[in-house]
């Protein structure tokens, strides 16, 4: 496996939410490890001794607001990084911010709009702000950020920094006043725009340290997004012919028998076509177009590449509907890249969505690594991981469970509704 050249802190605590679609009541994803002797020596070390999952895994039945936890993240990020990326792609076109182009910044933007995305089964959701909190260290440093905004209206701003145990309060922003701290003095919001994070503004004319980590931070949070194949090209492309031997070798741990990938470029840089050399049982190497190999096997090519450099720089990637064409094994190999400490050594974190049931036990995940959400008697979404759950008699899951099976009996509360299967010809 290849060293880092730098090590790099990066990770999420934990990430709140409220009143967005279909969560009316507050939802909290939480990375920090709970005190169970399960896969102890995969977690990752914290500031202050903390212990922090390297993966979490959504499961739910469909609409019961799985894809809406990532979208959650996703909608915050682009509301922080969107004006920085507007500004820079306004300067110059081809500029960077980090490791990747405004181009493909610009492209991973959410494109939720916020003013929409409340809770829609309640006549007041329209009318209450959509609130967003997270928790995360970069470099040693561990901050919080709160956002509510209602329309395009920014209610609430804040952001705080832990250092040497002690709470500092960076700003504070509602919709009668702003606090800024001491070294903050100097920024002039006269001219800012209400609906502008303040974040954001300092970022874009300042260059201060503990704002460019807040930044940072946002900046490597990845997501991957199967509806944008034009997009998902161009970052694995480049990602190949980076790290091709090793990414060869990762697939080939998995059972596929590619041992090379060529690319093929038009005269104009851009890809012509990808072809994959297949080395057979007999010794014999047949090549194959990208495009006619299976949907799984495209699958691994186009999102190995991406992870394995994610988790060199300890990236925090958020991916909807993980299993999607892949076989189980080949998904529990992917959840391995993170959960095994001697490929993910630094501070990379996944969390996904899956409906893969075979990947739901105790060989695979911890119980807080394994997460429920559905819809309540009140068409509210609900979130919750495996541990916090409490099964009729108060007691919790124990780690000898057969996890999928009492899942599908609808023990943990997240009904798949396979158990409630309808006689469709009653119906008719």
């Amino acid at each position: 496996m290849r060293k880092k050249l730098t090590e790099v802190i990066n990770m999420i605590y934990e990430f709140t939410f409220e009143n967005y679609r279909s969560y009316r009541h507050e939802a909290t994803i939480d990375f920090t490890a709970k005190p169970i002797n399960e896969f102890e020596q995969s977690l990752i070390n914290g500031s202050n001794g903390q212990k922090l999952l390297p993966v979490c895994a959504i499961y739910g039945p469909n609409g019961g607001g799985k894809s809406s936890v990532i979208m959650a993240i996703s909608e915050l990020r682009s509301m922080v990084m969107q004006p920085l990326i507007q500004l820079a792609f306004m300067k110059k076109k081809n500029e960077k911010l980090g490791d990747a182009s405004i181009d493909q910044l610009r492209e991973s933007l959410s494109n939720v709009s916020t003013k929409n995305a409340y809770y829609k089964w309640d006549s007041e959701g329209a009318e209450k702000p959509i609130k967003y909190n997270i928790l995360f260290e970069i470099e040693s440093y561990k901050y919080r950020y709160e956002f509510e905004i209602l329309k395009e209206d920014i209610f609430v701003e804040n952001l705080y920094m832990e250092n040497d145990g002690k709470i500092e309060v960076i700003f504070e922003r509602d919709k009668e006043s702003i606090y800024m701290c001491d070294q903050l003095e100097s920024v002039d919001l006269e001219n800012m725009n209400e609906s502008l994070p303040i974040l954001s503004y300092i970022a874009m004319f300042k260059d201060i340290d503990f704002i460019d980590r807040v930044i940072r931070f946002f900046m490597q949070i990845r997501i991957l997004n199967y509806d944008r194949p034009s997009l998902d090209k161009r970052i694995f492309v480049k990602q190949i012919e980076k790290d091709k031997k090793r990414i060869c070798n990762v697939i080939q741990s998995m059972g596929i028998d590619i041992c090379d990938i060529h690319i093929d470029y038009n005269d104009d840089g851009t890809v012509d076509e990808i072809y994959t050399f297949h080395k057979l049982l007999s010794g014999e190497i047949k090549k194959l177009r990208l495009s006619e190999e299976s949907g799984g096997t495209k699958k691994i090519i186009s999102i190995i590449p991406v992870l394995l450099d994610g988790i060199d720089n300890s990236y925090l990637f958020l991916i909807d509907e993980l299993d999607a064409k892949l076989h189980p094994l080949l998904l529990q190999r992917i959840i391995e890249l993170y959960t095994d400490r001697s490929i993910n050594s630094g501070t990379a974190q996944l969390l996904f969505t899956s409906h893969d049931l075979t990947t739901m036990c105790k060989e695979v995940f911890r119980r807080d690594e394994i997460w429920f959400s559905a819809l309540n008697a009140y068409d509210e979404s609900v979130l919750y991981s495996l541990v916090d759950f409490r099964k009729e008699g108060g007691n919790k899951p124990r780690n000898d469970e057969n996890y999928s099976k009492q899942y599908l009996e609808g023990r943990y509360g997240a009904d798949p509704y396979f158990k409630k299967l309808v006689n469709w010809e009653v119906i008719a």
